[in-house]
């Protein structure tokens, strides 16, 4: 009975004994995607090469780098996030104007602007320089690129890797192979724990340089060497490299089996779509049209990675070449019923097409040819 009176007694110590937490403000949280399992929200306290660290609730989590696929500060400027939403679509035009928007803003003296903290000019120079790089302003990212590789202010970046890897890249378009010898010696002052995977990196920069020289049989034996990378995003590159080289030699047999390894293997979306296609282009190339509609059918409908996974342009081109298909199958076709059948399959392709992908290529195309193949029943209806 002591004991009970006595721990009661303490109860109402209890708050004086444990400082209470303060939570963050709703307008004022931070937010960690990984690239399995829920968003973290928080205070991001550390954002490095190494880890990124963020306070939820009472706690510090700490992540490597490589499993987080996006982080989001609540002190963003308005414009900002428009630039990183149109940089999830590829809208690079779009997005560069934003982010110089976002640094006037940043930049303001006027009232009431909130300013971003230390992360905004890392993240600048970064997403700045991957616009430039799509835009082909080469030079103009590389300057951007080495602010993140050299600059004191910008030390332990989360964009390292990438930073070497983009400019290895640049210089690669540029044709420039003495400054990607230069850039890849200064991977040897990198930090350590970065050598390993930068030397990966370069070496996927070679072989796209092998593969854009046509020296596929070379560019495929180099692109071997990185699909077994421990980073899923190097190893799906290093794969998409070898079935882009084997399509390169000509060597149907190869591919083959290549591509029905990588489809009996594999688990990313954006690897199943590459090999699916690389099967359908080759049945097409030999107009074997009713093979190529079944390939493109699985990897455009089965094996859709979905927006933000890198693969959008294969997923587009194979939707059109699908609707080329059910239009080499209609005009090869006798039977009206069967011709009917295909015409509103084409018709639903190219108008699918033209929905998903409204600031595509083949859009006007596409919902051109969405009416010219519908159903003489759904045109009536209108």
């Amino acid at each position: 009975m002591i004991a009970i009176l006595l721990s009661m007694a303490l109860l109402p110590m209890a708050p004086l004994l444990t400082a209470p937490q303060k939570a963050p403000e709703p307008s004022k949280v931070d937010r960690v995607t990984l690239r399995a399992g829920a968003p973290i929200e928080g205070e991001i306290q550390k954002e490095t090469y190494k880890e990124v660290a963020i306070k939820a609730g009472a706690s510090v989590q700490n992540h490597p780098s490589p499993n987080v696929l996006k982080v989001e500060y609540w002190d963003a400027p308005p414009a900002f996030k428009g630039a990183m939403a149109a940089i999830e679509a590829d809208k690079w035009s779009e997005a560069l104007p934003a982010l110089a928007s976002a640094e006037d803003y940043a930049n303001s003296k006027e009232k009431g602007v909130v300013k971003p903290r230390a992360w905004f000019p890392i993240h600048l120079a970064f997403y700045r320089g991957q616009c430039q790089l799509a835009l082909g302003q080469t030079d103009k990212a590389i300057q951007n690129f080495e602010k993140l590789r050299k600059d004191a202010a910008f030390k332990d970046n989360r964009f390292l890797a990438q930073a070497y890897e983009l400019t290895l890249e640049a210089y690669r378009e540029k044709g420039d192979t003495a400054k990607m010898e230069e850039t890849e010696k200064e991977i040897d002052q990198a930090p350590g724990e970065l050598k390993q995977t930068l030397q990966t990196l370069a070496k996927r920069q070679r072989a796209e340089l092998l593969y854009d020289k046509n020296k596929y049989d070379e560019a495929r034996k180099l692109f071997e060497t990185i699909t077994t990378s421990p980073d899923p995003a190097v190893a799906a590159a290093g794969t998409s490299g070898v079935i882009r080289s084997l399509s390169g030699m000509k060597d149907a047999a190869g591919l083959d089996a290549f591509c029905k390894k990588v489809l009996s293997t594999a688990t990313q979306p954006s690897l199943l779509l590459i090999a699916a296609n690389a099967q359908a282009d080759a049945a097409f190339e030999k107009k074997d049209f009713p093979a190529a509609r079944d390939l493109y059918i699985q990897s455009v409908v089965r094996f859709n990675p979905g927006r933000g996974a890198g693969v959008e342009r294969d997923h587009e081109r194979a939707l059109y070449r699908l609707g080329q298909c059910y239009e080499a199958l209609l005009e090869a076709a006798k039977d009206a019923k069967v011709k009917d059948a295909i015409s509103a399959m084409a018709s639903s392709t190219f108008r699918e097409l033209s929905i998903e992908y409204p600031s595509g290529r083949f859009r006007e195309e596409a919902a051109a040819k969405a009416v010219k193949y519908e159903p003489k029943e759904e045109k009536d209806k209108k």
